[in-house]
């Protein structure tokens, strides 16, 4: 159990302080030095302790709380009331699936007291067979997007690729070193230009199913966590999840547990797994980022497995 550290929380941590700036800019100093005080405050009108930061994530800060009960919860804070809007709702949405709980919601602030999937940062130790519990839990969360109407308040997947993916895709070819070998980025750019969303797949998406983005509970039982959610076909949250779970690690395995669970077929979620490693691999040739050079040969593994297949 982390020491309490005083009635007020102290200035978030640099590094938490960092990725904030690079990700929001430098309008978020104002918000920051607002942080100390909000997540306290709205920590003692919830009946909450604050004890410590957790030092992690790039679009919110996270502090630890006691409960009057002794139990840790979470108190997290947005500088972007919209990307809050959308996690709460998401996490509401899925009350009856295995993912973190909404305890408190104050919208006007944008800070929320959160469960703490098995009683501390990170979650309790993952059991051996970990992806394919997170995978019945992916479809859970699935059937109960789809069973909802439409969900407006969730920007569209088919915008997110057309707005944001493709353009940056393109942009980040045009600037590659002209050396850089282009056969294995042309066949994922195939596969980008060519996808095609299916009606019937139409649900809520997580939208960043890092494994970080899940934590198991003390029974080793997974709960999803941080969404990003769009509306659109659930192969995205399929793909992305088979790319990124474990990424250079049971691609293939990942791949048919998918197929199995969702009923997607595997040649539709290779094409999307394609097209999610080239968007992947662009950023990490950009910014020089070691992991390039795996994502690559993720992406020379799907493309012989299809080769096979055809």
């Amino acid at each position: 159990m982390p020491e309490l550290t005083g009635s007020r929380l102290s200035s978030p941590p640099p590094g938490c302080r960092d990725r904030l700036l690079t990700h929001y800019g430098p309008d978020v100093t104002d918000w920051l030095s607002t942080v100390p005080e909000t997540l306290t405050d709205m920590g003692l009108q919830w009946g909450l302790t604050p004890v410590e930061y957790h030092d992690a994530g790039h679009a919110s800060i996270l502090a630890l709380a006691l409960s009057p009960a002794g139990e840790l919860v979470l108190l997290k804070a947005w500088p972007d009331r919209g990307r809050c809007d959308r996690e709460i709702t998401a996490l509401r949405l899925w009350s009856a699936v295995p993912a973190t709980r909404v305890l408190e919601f104050d919208r006007e602030r944008s800070v929320a007291a959160l469960s703490l999937i098995g009683g501390r940062p990170g979650g309790g130790q993952r059991s051996g067979d970990d992806e394919g519990r997170i995978a019945e839990v992916i479809q859970a969360a699935h059937d109960q997007g789809r069973a909802m109407e439409e969900h407006r308040e969730f920007p569209e997947l088919s915008s997110y690729l057309d707005e944001v993916v493709r353009p940056r895709v393109v942009q980040r070819l045009d600037a590659l070193n002209p050396e850089t070998p282009r056969p294995l980025l042309q066949a994922g750019l195939r596969e980008l230009e060519s996808l095609k969303q299916t009606r019937h797949h139409r649900t809520v998406l997580h939208g960043d199913l890092y494994q970080e983005n899940t934590a198991c509970d003390e029974q080793g039982r997974p709960h999803l966590l941080d969404p990003l959610p769009m509306y659109g076909d659930a192969v995205f949250d399929w793909a992305f999840w088979i790319v990124y779970y474990r990424l250079g690690q049971g691609t293939d395995e990942r791949l048919a547990l998918a197929a199995q669970t969702s009923g997607i077929g595997e040649g539709r979620l290779r094409s999307w797994c394609l097209a999610t490693c080239l968007d992947g691999l662009l950023y990490y040739l950009e910014v020089g980022d070691t992991r390039a050079p795996m994502m690559a040969r993720v992406m020379r593994i799907l493309l012989r497995r299809a080769e096979v297949a055809w």
